[in-house]
C-alpha cells in the first residue's frame, strides 16, 4: 500500500505497519514526466516502460533481475535532455530467445530502429542474445556487471535454483527484502530495496531469478563495433573470476571498472 510523509513523498508500507521503502524523489518526478506506458508481446507477455519521447539517438536501458525499469532512472535524469531515453521492465520465465523476440516487437512497436543497448547484470546477460540475433539494430552495446551462467552465482543461497523451484514467489520476495534490509544502513541500500519490493512483481522476480540460477553461456555479440564491458570492484555477486571470464569473451571491449 501507498501512504505520505509530512513532505508528501509516496512511503511504501509493509503489512505490519513498517515503512518499507521510500520512493526516491526523483523517481516520483520522472514518473510524473515519463508516464509507465505497456505493450504485449506477441506470446502476450506484457512490458512496461517509461519513453522520454525525444527525437534523435534511441538509449535502451534494461536493468537486472532485481528490479524494474525505474532501476536505470538515474541514467534516465541525466540522460533524458540528450537522447531518446526507453527504460523497461520486462517479463520473468522467458529465454533470452523469446526475450530479444519481445525486444524487437517492442521496438518496432514503437517505431525505432537502431538503438544503444545498455544492460545491467541479468538484463545485460540477455542482451547479448539481442544483440547477437539483430546486431543491424545495435549501435552500441554496454555490458556492466553481468555473469556469464548459472555457475557464476550457484553458490549464493537467494539463487539456489530449487529454492527458487520450490518456494512460492511472495516467500521468494520477502527473503530478497529482508536480506537487502539487513544490510548497513545506506542510500544504496534503501534504493535496492525500494526497487525490489516495489518496482517489480513477485511473480517476475522469482522467474527472473530461476532464469539467471538456469542460465547457459550465450554466444559473445561480437559484431557490434562500440561495447563496453564495465564491472565494480565491490560487487557482492560478481565475483573477480567471472569479472575476468566476461572481459575474455569480449578481448575489443573497452572495460570500464567502477
Amino acid at each position: 500500500m501507498q501512504v505520505s510523509d509530512s513532505t508528501g513523498s509516496a512511503v511504501s508500507a509493509d503489512t505490519d505497519g513498517g515503512v518499507a521503502s521510500r520512493v526516491p524523489p526523483d523517481i516520483v518526478a520522472l514518473s510524473q514526466r515519463f508516464p509507465m506506458r505497456s505493450f504485449k508481446d506477441a506470446t502476450g507477455r506484457i512490458w512496461e516502460f517509461r519513453d522520454s519521447l525525444r527525437e534523435g539517438p534511441v538509449l535502451v536501458l534494461l536493468p537486472g533481475a532485481a528490479g524494474g525499469g525505474d532501476a536505470a532512472y538515474r541514467l534516465v535524469q541525466d540522460l533524458c535532455g540528450e537522447v531518446r531515453t526507453i527504460s523497461i521492465t520486462y517479463p520473468g520465465g522467458m529465454s533470452p530467445q523469446d526475450l530479444s523476440n519481445g525486444l524487437v516487437q517492442l521496438l518496432n512497436h514503437l517505431a525505432v530502429g537502431s538503438v544503444a543497448l545498455w544492460g545491467s547484470s541479468y538484463g545485460a546477460w540477455w542482451s547479448q542474445a539481442f544483440a547477437s540475433r539483430h546486431p543491424e539494430r545495435v549501435s552500441a552495446l554496454w555490458l556492466g556487471n553481468t555473469l556469464v551462467d548459472g555457475d557464476d552465482v550457484a553458490s549464493m543461497p537467494l539463487f539456489s535454483k530449487m529454492w527458487l523451484e520450490e518456494t512460492p514467489a511472495d516467500a521468494v520476495q520477502q527473503e530478497w527484502i529482508t536480506a537487502t534490509r539487513s544490510r548497513p544502513p545506506s542510500e544504496l541500500r534503501d534504493l535496492q530495496l525500494y526497487f525490489i519490493s516495489q518496482t517489480i512483481s513477485a511473480e517476475n522476480l522469482r522467474s527472473r531469478l530461476l532464469e539467471v540460477a538456469c542460465s547457459t553461456a550465450l554466444e559473445p555479440a561480437t559484431g557490434i563495433p562500440r561495447t563496453v564491458v564495465s564491472d565494480c570492484l565491490d560487487d557482492p555477486i560478481i565475483g573477480v573470476s567471472t569479472r575476468k571470464q566476461v572481459l575474455a569473451r569480449y578481448p575489443q571491449a573497452q572495460h570500464v571498472q567502477l
